[in-house]
């Protein structure tokens, strides 16, 4: 199967680049500066930690819905950098059809590698428990973000905890500081929440071993590299999973993956690798704007990769009032168009005649919204990029790649393509502020380690594979035949321009289940683009279907 949807060429480096950007933003810098301090003083005291981390004494909070005021002190820490290592506070979550009473453990899990199984990584960790439910029929969800090189507060903030980030109705950011609000859609109701930073994102730090006596090269390494590729990553969250399960006594306990973007992909390498490395089978799966299969969103597609984007182009432009209709309306219409009129006349074109081409051309324009003059520049396969950038030139603003519907003004309108997203880049500061203060305030943590929100130098540091595209496909089929009972929910956002939906119904389509059983892996697409969770309805929505599918799962 991979073989017919990938092309085998050659990864380039770019391909890091492409579900969360690079980002030179203060939050990146500070960590790579001063996370190398703190994972350099650790070291001492890595062993020692770890040792009192299963029995570090609880800190008490009250049982009530308001910050945590009996957390421990700024100076209250263990050495090296890492300060208490678990906070557990109690907090009660009101909802219409009554409050719901939960604890909340904060905590750094340690990871082991290596010959001698030293301490290499503390994984900061936050788990959501529901008070006076039994644990072993429970379902609980490990919950990861992307990037690679996301930290998973995008989601604990922004959709499944029981706080989440305001923003406006339109799905747009507010003026900061964002509020934090009660979220009447936490997954909290239906399942326990384990939300997990992987290794060099959020607060979560490699740990440099032999006391920080490494010489050369290795030295300047930052201590987490050795997870930073698809097959290490995919093996450590595997291993933070058994930790989490073995620690909580949560082994019979239903057992569901969440993931967006780049987390979709690394939940599908997981549901595998639990199987192969710890012998734990997951009940499901939640993709949230995923990427599956990257010969279906880059290079190594052919002409699959144009087509597949064309709906999610025609709704923006519907969006942005350039194109007939309404989004939904728009998207339908280009659709049935990609794979008939748009790939056909794109498979037929003779660069030798651009100009017999002028009415295929003029039609894609008139799809997308784009001025023909550039249609024809780009031979009617515009790059995503390209689009977000000029679709609204003439009017002196530029759409953001994560959101076709979200614009900004053109911060110069002489370039041809914009070093940042304006989305993705205001998104920052509001969920680093946010977390930053929640987990002090509400959690109870206490760390002077810096919270990498996106961490610019884990996603230059990431290691893929030396040939071909990265691809799921395999991983997520061979699950889905050795769990008969194992149920998939694949969430998009019509307007997400970077991971379009598109992708997702057509790697879905290709999955071999027997007869009946379609409806084990579903796709829905939501109003608003990568993080459609910021609008309140949407946000109700991915709820209730994750819901439904964890029900379904357990039936």
């Amino acid at each position: 199967m991979r073989r017919a949807m990938n092309r085998r060429l050659r990864l380039l480096p770019l391909l890091a680049l492409l579900v969360l950007p690079p980002l030179q933003v203060p939050t990146a810098q500070d960590a790579a500066a001063q996370g190398a301090n703190a994972q350099d003083a650790n070291a001492q005291d890595a062993n020692a930690q770890d040792a009192n981390a299963q029995d570090a004494a609880p800190q008490n909070a009250p049982a009530q819905n308001e910050p945590n005021q009996n957390a421990a002190k700024p100076g209250d820490r263990t050495g090296g950098g890492f300060d208490a290592q678990r906070s557990e506070t109690k907090h009660q979550l009101p909802l219409p059809s009554g409050p719901l009473a939960y604890t909340a453990v904060a905590e750094f899990l340690p990871l082991r590698d290596g010959p001698r199984e030293e301490v290499a990584a503390r994984v900061f960790t936050v788990t959501y428990t529901l008070d006076g439910a039994p644990r072993g029929q429970r379902p609980v969800a490990f919950v990861f973000n992307g990037g690679p090189g996301a930290s998973s507060a995008y989601l604990h903030l922004g959709a499944l905890g029981p706080k989440v980030v305001g923003f406006n109705d339109d799905g747009s950011l507010v003026r900061p500081p964002a509020p934090l609000l009660d979220n009447p859609d936490s997954w909290l109701a239906f399942a326990d929440l384990v939300f997990i930073d992987p290794v060099g994102t959020g607060y979560s730090r490699g740990v440099r071993r032999d006391g920080g006596k490494e010489e050369g090269a290795r030295r300047d390494e930052d201590p987490g590299k050795r997870f930073w590729s698809v097959d290490a990553d995919s093996r450590a969250m595997a291993e933070i999973v058994r930790l989490w399960l073995t620690r909580n006594g949560r082994w019979e306990s239903p057992k569901f993956l969440v993931g967006e973007s780049y987390g979709g992909f690394r939940i599908a390498k997981m549901a595998n690798r639990l199987i192969d490395d710890t012998g734990i089978a997951v009940n499901g799966l939640i993709m949230v704007s995923p990427v599956v299969d990257f010969a279906t969103i880059r290079g190594g597609g052919g002409l699959l990769v144009p087509a597949l984007r064309l709906p999610s182009y025609a709704a923006s432009a519907a969006a942005n009032g350039l194109a007939s209709g309404t989004p939904e309306q728009a998207a339908a219409a280009a659709e049935r168009y990609a794979f008939t009129g748009y790939l056909t006349g794109l498979a037929g074109l003779d660069y030798r005649r651009p100009g017999a081409a002028r009415d295929f051309f003029a039609e894609v324009a008139r799809t997308t919204g784009l001025p023909e003059e550039l249609v024809t520049r780009f031979r009617g396969e515009i790059p995503t990029d390209v689009f977000a950038r000029e679709l609204l030139r003439g009017r002196g603003r530029v759409a953001s790649v994560y959101d076709g519907t979200f614009t900004a003004a053109d911060p110069d309108p002489s370039a041809a393509r914009l070093p940042f997203d304006p989305f993705l880049k205001g998104t920052v500061p509001t969920y680093t502020t946010a977390f930053a203060a929640y987990a002090r305030e509400w959690l109870g943590v206490r760390t002077e380690v810096p919270f990498d929100l996106l961490s610019d130098r884990v996603n230059r540091g990431w290691e893929w594979p030396r040939s071909g595209q990265p691809s799921a496909v395999d991983d997520l089929q061979a699950a889905l035949t050795l769990q008969p009972a194992l149920r998939v929910l694949i969430a998009h956002g019509r307007t997400d321009l970077i991971t379009p939906y598109m992708a997702s119904r057509w790697v879905a389509s290709r999955l071999e289940l027997p007869d009946g059983q379609a409806d084990r892996v579903a796709v829905t697409v939501h109003e608003g683009g990568h993080m459609m969770y910021t609008r309140a309805p949407e946000r109700a929505k991915l709820a209730a279907d994750a819901r439904a599918l964890i029900e379904a799962a357990l039936r």
